[in-house]
């Protein structure tokens, strides 16, 4: 079980990739490369238990950033934020099933 110490330090070695996660997050709307970035923090994020309570950390600070995200806003981002990351999913799953062959 890691000390404190290096979980820290861990935790610090994600810095840049919340930081960059909590940027596109504050954005009113994300192009696709903005969009693309982001599912690919989550899905990293998905595969690295710290990383993902970092992220889950970071979306209860946007989301105290933004009181004025009123909730149609709010569920339209999260539409959009699901297709892409649908789409990258689909890709991953027809490169997986390409390597298969």
């Amino acid at each position: 079980m890691p000390d404190c110490d290096e979980w820290l330090g861990s935790a610090l070695g994600y810095r840049s990739t919340v930081y960059e996660y909590c940027q596109l997050a504050l954005r009113p709307s994300l192009d696709r490369a903005a969009a693309d970035r982001m599912g690919e923090i989550l899905q990293r994020a998905e595969a690295e238990p710290l990383l993902n309570l970092l992220i889950d950390e970071a979306d209860g600070l946007v989301n105290r950033l933004q009181p004025c995200l009123c909730d149609q806003h709010l569920h339209q981002q999260q539409q959009r934020l699901q297709i892409v990351i649908d789409a990258l999913w689909v890709d991953e799953l027809l490169s997986a099933c390409g390597r298969g062959e």
